[in-house]
């Protein structure tokens, strides 16, 4: 009989075939396939809901809200619900690898100077220093129960995955229909759940089972992979959760990493509730909690009434009130308490809702809410548990039970009640009216950073400017709309600093001046210029210049090329002309510019000069004098006005100094002087346009009070305005472009002014531009026609006054007389200080400023702008607008025959003379921009 090595004895197994010790997980779950989680006697589907806007919508909109949550949750009569409220760490790498992809054509870094890989990674470490989660909100629906013959083929699964496949997937095939009901009624209006995939349940399991320790660095998990019992043990192992005897908190220790680390965890259950108005005057019940600084996780065990279970209660519930009623009037004939009245008031009330209609609104519900908080040690968690109850105090009571371990048990899918104590009964509208997906979503996860959500949810806020224009196909209109000292200077300076770090260019017209400080910073300076139009060459603002030749190539995807380019030359054309009709106009008195015959002269002598590009102003001047000379003697009246304004030293900018023949329909060969088209150069990134020295009129005036200079100002304003979006036409249509005009509520008083803003809105999508409209008022934008219905984004500053902060909503497109005129109001609240004995606050108020931002996608909320990173300390200096005296160059040397200064009760002795540039005790020295250097970082800066 053979025996060698290629025989095995029989009965004899090989010492390696040994059956391992078996696993059994320490919690109830025992399979996870996809978003289908299996314990022993259940099998429940898990979902993640999606957000749900809620601050700066009307109660009407918010009633909408909770009507369509009540009646979700009312379609899942007769199943157990559990609703997890966990948050997830702001996905900073992700987002930084986002910003990178979509930032093509960054500036080159410049030596000495914050590079691209510097400034993003300050972004980053910025962004991980403020500790900002976004909260996700998972549902588990229970799609049936589970039979003997189910658990065997669970626990012969990997046997029958290898024999006999259909077998062991025989159970979830039988509730294919089921689970597809389930996932209908969950993606309806007000959850608009999704199932969840492998990575959230990872991160379901792992923030459940490690409940209150530091949230996992990443979560692996494959797609198509199920979980056996087995594979559980890697959000188990490693975790330990127990309590001291009679102690407050549950302990909770895990690993970070490859680091030990532990928590104390704190779990609160939801007593008593007063009535709560919601929306009318109380914010949702559930949503409170995000307003504290720390995380809050909730767990809420859900079970839907039928009808029927719900009216054999009411019936008992009745006739105990009646018996009661009864005891009072027949055996004591006594008047029941109001208290009796009542409850038997509120039985027939729910007996006669649950009885009317078809609706599930008024379906019955009972669950238990919890509520965890963690801390370091006992005493910071106990601590966060006192906040939380104060938060909630004195309408909802937060109970504190005993039995710590078994309640944190809970937090963990599959695992069973600690205890029925704390049960709360009540509608699906009440359970709706926590509304637990409520958040602050505003922006995108690939723009640039602007600051963070300051509302109920803090959350980072992320915006790409030209994702409207390249993805949802819309325009890239934007109006920044604040009084004096809300921010808007400092907002675009951000704006633009940030954008143009990522690839775009920009044209920047601020005529107060302070954003040429851009163009001084080391890593924009040779890519950046700065030209101040009043001490520019003569003709730079020639009304005629000024507006672009449109270009053939951007024309080569219309039906008709050529036909497309001459209607466009020929509207170029017409507005030239109505420019210079306008321009002139504006440059008479206001006595002589409302003369109808006035009007005819001009009209007259522009249309026969022409709308050519290379004409000018004083060819019209020209052609007024020779129209006077056969015999329209207002011609010549004009003509002297204009001579005279002709000779003011602004006025030069209207006019290049050489004057071509009128009569000469050629253009010269080379560019006038004063050309505009220097502004077409692409080798610069950043152009910024000042006009310091120019005199404005006070906003809202009326036009007959304006000053002459006043009235030029206003008209160079307009022209600079043109000039600005040049570079919108004669640059790739493809290229991200951004042109920013302040003082835009003058433009809106001209005609041609709002040809502008109207152009820049219709033309941004087709051309990539972001074009952003700062002006104190939004009324005088919401006057230029079809700006409300073109603007994309919209940030409103500081407002007081009641009209203006009535259209600033209006331009935001949110609710009116429901309170948020108010708020506006609120905006950026100013710093206050103690003024007793005598004490006074003198220090300047450079908080960071806020605005309600929408996004232009449907995100309408308040947010603080940010630039508080390290790495952005001479962006802040830069944009810092707040005058400040000791920035100033003054002299400080005493002259030798002057008395030396001294103090009213001082001795005789001399005071101490200081050395030459040396002001108190901080040395100061002249910087480059005739700024005091060292100076203070102001964080919210004001308009200037």
């Amino acid at each position: 009989m053979r025996t060698g090595p290629g025989r095995r004895r029989r009965g004899r197994a090989l010492a390696g075939g040994s059956a391992a010790p078996s696993y059994r997980s320490s919690i109830a779950l025992r399979s996870i396939d996809g978003n289908i989680a299996r314990t022993g006697s259940t099998v429940t589907a898990w979902y993640r809901l999606a957000p749900q806007p809620w601050s700066f919508r009307s109660d009407s909109q918010r009633e909408a809200l909770i009507r369509r949550i009540a009646n979700q949750l009312g379609e899942l009569q007769g199943r157990w619900c559990h609703l997890r409220v966990t948050t997830r760490p702001f996905p900073v790498a992700r987002w930084a690898e986002a910003f990178d992809r979509n930032s093509p054509g960054r500036l080159p870094d410049v030596g000495g100077a914050l590079g691209w890989e510097d400034f993003l990674t300050g972004e980053q470490h910025h962004l991980m220093g403020l500790s900002m989660a976004d909260k996700e909100v998972f549902l588990g629906v229970e799609v049936s129960g589970r039979s003997v013959v189910d658990r065997w083929l669970e626990s012969a699964s990997p046997l029958l995955h290898r024999v006999l496949p259909s077998a062991a997937n025989a159970e979830l095939t039988a509730l294919e229909t089921e689970i597809a009901h389930v996932d209908a009624l969950v993606a309806g209006p007000g959850l608009d759940g999704v199932p969840c995939t492998a990575e959230d349940m990872a991160w379901l399991m792992h923030r459940s089972c490690a409940l209150g320790l530091p949230a996992p660095r990443s979560v692996h998990a494959e797609a198509g992979v199920a979980w056996e019992s087995e594979d559980l043990a890697a959000f188990t192992d490693g975790v330990a959760m127990y309590q001291e005897p009679y102690a407050p908190t549950v302990t909770v220790q895990g690993r970070h990493g490859l680091q030990p680390v532990s928590r104390h965890v704190a779990v609160l259950s939801v007593g008593l509730m007063d009535s709560l108005r919601i929306p009318e005057a109380d914010d949702p019940w559930m949503q409170r909690s995000d307003r504290l600084p720390f995380p809050v996780e909730w767990s809420a065990r859900i079970y839907v009434r039928r009808p029927e279970e719900v009216t054999g209660e009411l019936q008992r519930q009745m006739g105990k009130v009646r018996s009661q009623i009864r005891h009072y009037t027949h055996d004591h004939d006594l008047d029941p308490p109001m208290s009796l009245e009542r409850q038997a008031d509120r039985v027939l009330q729910i007996e006669d809702e649950l009885s009317g209609g078809l609706t599930h609104l008024n379906t019955r519900v009972y669950g238990w809410w919890r509520v965890a908080v963690s801390g370091r040690d006992e005493s910071e968690a106990l601590t966060r548990a006192q906040q939380v109850l104060d938060l909630y105090r004195p309408r909802v009571a937060l109970e504190h039970p005993e039995a710590q371990y078994a309640y944190a048990r809970e937090f963990i899918p599959g695992e069973p009640l600690a205890s029925t104590a704390y049960r709360r009964r009540g509608s699906v509208t009440w359970v709706a009216a926590g509304v637990p997906a409520a958040s602050a979503s505003v922006g995108d996860r690939r723009g640039v950073l602007l600051g963070e959500t300051c509302t109920a949810t803090r959350r980072p806020v992320a915006w790409d400017p030209w994702m409207a224009q390249e993805v949802r196909r819309a325009s890239g209109l934007t109006a920044v709309v604040g009084g004096l000292g809300s921010g808007k200077s400092f907002l675009t300076g951000l704006m633009v600093y940030k954008t143009l770090r990522a690839g775009a260019r920009w044209t920047v017209l601020d005529p107060s001046g302070p954003l040429a400080e851009l163009t001084r910073l080391p890593e924009l300076a040779p890519f950046s210029r700065h030209i101040h139009l009043l001490g520019a060459d003569p003709g730079i603002l020639n009304p005629y210049r000024v507006v672009a030749e449109p270009r053939r190539d951007h024309f080569l995807d219309e039906p008709d090329p050529e036909k497309a380019w001459r209607r466009e030359r020929s509207l170029a054309a017409a507005t030239r002309r109505r420019l210079v009709l306008d321009v002139l106009t504006g440059l008479l008195p206001y006595d002589v510019a409302r003369l109808p015959h006035t009007r005819i002269v001009l009209l007259r002598a522009v249309r026969e000069v022409g709308g050519a590009q290379h004409r000018d102003p004083g060819q019209v001047i020209a052609t007024l004098r020779r129209h006077a000379r056969e015999g329209e003697e207002h011609a010549d009246v004009v003509a002297d006005f204009l001579e005279e304004r002709r000779e003011l030293p602004q006025a030069a900018l209207l006019f290049p100094e050489h004057t071509p023949d009128p009569a000469d329909p050629r253009g010269p060969d080379d560019s006038p002087v004063g050309d505009p088209s220097i502004l077409d150069e692409e080798d610069y990134r950043l152009t910024v346009l000042t006009m310091q020295g120019m005199s404005l009129p006070r906003p809202g005036s009326p036009r007959e009070e304006w000053t002459d200079g006043e009235s030029l100002a206003v008209e160079l304003l307009n022209l600079a305005s043109w000039l600005t979006q040049r570079t919108v036409y004669t640059a790739d249509r493809d290229l991200r472009k951004g042109v920013a005009l302040d003082e835009t509520h003058f433009l809106s008083q001209i005609p041609t002014g709002k040809v502008l803003i109207d152009r820049l809105a219709r033309d941004s999508r087709k051309f990539n531009v972001r074009a952003l409209f700062a002006s104190q008022l939004a009324g005088d934008l919401l006057r230029v026609p079809g700006f409300a219905s073109l603007v994309d984004a919209v940030f409103v500053g500081r407002t007081d006054d009641a009209e203006a902060q009535a259209e600033a909503l209006r331009l935001l497109r949110v609710p009116t007389d429901v309170g948020y005129e108010e708020m506006l109001g609120t905006l950026s609240p100013r710093p206050t200080a103690s003024r007793s004995a005598g004490e006074h606050d003198d220090s300047p108020d450079d908080t960071p400023r806020q605005f309600v931002f929408s996004d232009g996608h449907g995100g309408v909320e308040k947010i603080r702008v940010d630039l508080e990173g390290p790495h952005l300390e001479h962006l802040r200096q830069a944009l810092d607008t707040n005058p400040d005296a000791r920035r100033a160059h003054l002299a400080t040397t005493v002259p030798r025959t002057a008395p030396a200064a001294r103090e009213p009760d001082d001795d005789a002795r001399p005071a101490p003379v200081r050395e030459q540039g040396v002001v108190g005790d901080t040395e100061q020295g002249p910087g480059d921009d005739g700024v005091a250097v060292g100076r203070g970082p102001g964080r919210g800066g004001g308009d200037g």
